[in-house]
């Protein structure tokens, strides 16, 4: 299965939340959320199963998350990713490696996860080299802010950790600085609140892509975990 053969199932004028083939949709620029009623997770059209879910924000070309998936069949994995491109890999890796655990969503973190994502759905979550948006003009375009990470939280099961990953250290300080103030998120690091060593956690096309130019990839983790 190639990328290529995954086409957007509406126009942009008819764009609304779409749920096929391992895919769902969630176009921007839409305003009617509450119109729409995400089936269950257990579901035939999602996993058919009832199993812990674990999902990854800012997917990119799905090589962590293909991995997880195939390392840990017994459990099921959501892929949150904005651009098509990118989705449709994932979806080309869906079924050339016959993953029935793996499902991508095609849309921004913060929508999806506010209006499709009930409360205590995750047991795990990840969010790999999300763009930092270096100008300080555009940071208030970076996804882990006060509103998503809140949100996080909400969805997250109780005692469950998020990872953050990122190689720029001015958002790493901005990251710990926002959930240090926020309420249910506890660090699973001493101050600086992050490490730069994680064997086994897995790669991805940044990963490598920043290592080799010799930046530090840096591991923030956080556990849901009651007000402080």
């Amino acid at each position: 299965m190639k990328p290529k053969q995954l086409k957007i199932p509406f126009s942009w004028k008819e764009r609304r939340p779409f749920l096929s083939d391992r895919v769902f949709y969630v176009p921007n620029y839409y305003d009617r959320h509450e119109e729409y009623q995400f089936p269950s997770w257990s579901s035939s059209a999602v996993f058919g199963r009832t199993a812990p879910i674990e999902v990854e924000y800012c997917a990119g070309n799905g090589e962590w998350i293909v991995a997880k998936a195939l390392a840990h069949p017994e459990r099921d994995w959501v892929a949150v990713e904005i651009q098509f491109e990118r989705a449709r890999k994932i979806w080309s890796k869906i079924h050339n490696f016959h993953l029935s655990n793996l499902l991508v969503v095609c849309g921004e973190a913060l929508t999806f996860t506010k209006h499709y994502v009930q409360a205590g759905t995750f047991s795990a979550s990840y969010v790999n080299f999300p763009d930092p948006w270096p100008k300080p003009k555009h940071e208030k375009k970076r996804l882990l802010q006060e509103p998503f990470l809140l949100e996080l939280a909400r969805v997250a099961q109780e005692g469950s950790i998020v990872t953050l990953v990122t190689d720029h250290a001015g958002y790493v300080a901005q990251i710990v600085e926002t959930l240090e103030k926020l309420p249910f998120w506890l660090s699973c690091h001493p101050s600086p609140h992050y490490i730069t060593d994680y064997p086994g956690y897995g790669t991805s096309y940044f990963d490598s892509l920043w290592r080799e130019q010799g930046l530090n990839v840096h591991y923030i983790q956080y556990k849901k975990g009651g007000e402080r």
